[in-house]
């Protein structure tokens, strides 16, 4: 698998395609994920879904259908549709390292989602290439602001630091205390800040 480096342009681009896709086929979430399991990005919303568990599952099912496909002589099944009472789940392999899933209920039908698909597909590709093939020179990690909220979590305080002023968020923004993960909260931080979220 592939390395990848997401910024918020990335996110910004890829959920730009995701949006109008999961508008038009009338998707109630459209899903990339990686080969191991991890969330890239999403739009739409479903009342309680566990999303990390939902795209653990979903790597693991493309892997189990792989293997299905290596028994039966083919190289892959590149794309895979469970129909369920009420909702349903295509995924899409769009890449080597990328899925996307989407899943949707009566609001349409497998036909429409597939023709949707095809046609942001393309997009959706040329973006993740993008991010997959980032070279060295365009990754300017400033890993100050990470290093510093981490220190002051570690301290067990609320501070992090944002353009060198020191924040004191409280309610939903306030930071995890004690040594909690710092770049996840940064990460989930900044995709709120995102449009469409």
């Amino acid at each position: 698998m592939k390395d990848m480096i997401l910024f918020p342009e990335d996110i910004e681009r890829l959920d730009g395609i995701l949006l109008p896709l999961t508008v038009k086929a009338k998707l109630l979430m459209a899903v990339l994920i990686n080969r191991d399991g991890r969330i890239i990005t999403f739009q739409g919303s479903l009342e309680k879904v566990d999303m990390q568990s939902f795209a653990a599952l979903v790597a693991g099912a493309t892997a189990s259908t792989l293997a299905i496909a290596n028994i039966v002589g083919e190289t892959e099944f590149s794309a895979m549709y469970h129909q369920g009472k009420e909702r349903n789940i295509y995924i899409d392999a769009l890449d080597d390292n990328t899925f996307l899933s989407v899943i949707f209920d009566g609001q349409t039908n497998i036909d429409r989602v597939k023709v949707f698909v095809r046609q942001f597909e393309r997009e959706l590709k040329a973006a993740l290439f993008a991010v997959y093939n980032k070279s060295e020179d365009q990754v300017d990690l400033d890993l100050g602001f990470v290093n510093d909220s981490f220190q002051a979590f570690q301290a067990g305080t609320s501070e992090v630091y944002e353009s060198g002023d020191k924040v004191q968020p409280s309610g939903d923004d306030a930071p995890p205390q004690g040594s909690q993960d710092a770049y996840q909260y940064l990460f989930n931080k900044r995709k709120k800040q995102l449009p469409g979220r």
